[in-house]
């Protein structure tokens, strides 16, 4: 399993662009196989800072993603439109633990606590 982190900032007043962009990636990456799960987090010490962690079941998963038709259509919008700057790390998950108090409820998706 992979994990593809990107930390980004977006330029004044786009926020709200990226995240309806960002809405419509999702819909297609939820029908793309191997894509798992999605999470976005805005940094609790640097608020234009936001960290976007997406899961993915393999290499090959991911990068047929990164060569999605409307992947590929938004990235260009993006650099251009919205993005103040961006980092995009790929790491593998080679260790996956979890744990729950008996009785609470998980919140985390069931392919990532196996």
């Amino acid at each position: 399993m992979l994990v593809c982190i990107i930390e980004f900032g977006t330029l004044p007043g786009m926020a709200e662009r990226n995240k309806e962009l960002v809405t419509n990636l999702l819909v297609h990456a939820r029908e793309h196989d191997g894509f798992i799960s999605k999470e976005t987090f805005t940094s609790r010490d640097d608020p234009d800072k936001v960290v976007t962690m997406s899961y993915w079941r393999d290499a090959e998963s991911l990068r047929l993603w990164m060569r999605h038709e409307e992947h590929l259509k938004t990235i260009p919008m993006g650099r251009k439109e919205l993005f103040s700057h961006y980092s995009i790390q790929v790491a593998e998950i080679v260790t996956n633990k979890n744990w729950r108090k008996p009785g609470t409820v998980a919140s985390v998706p069931a392919v990532l606590s196996q």
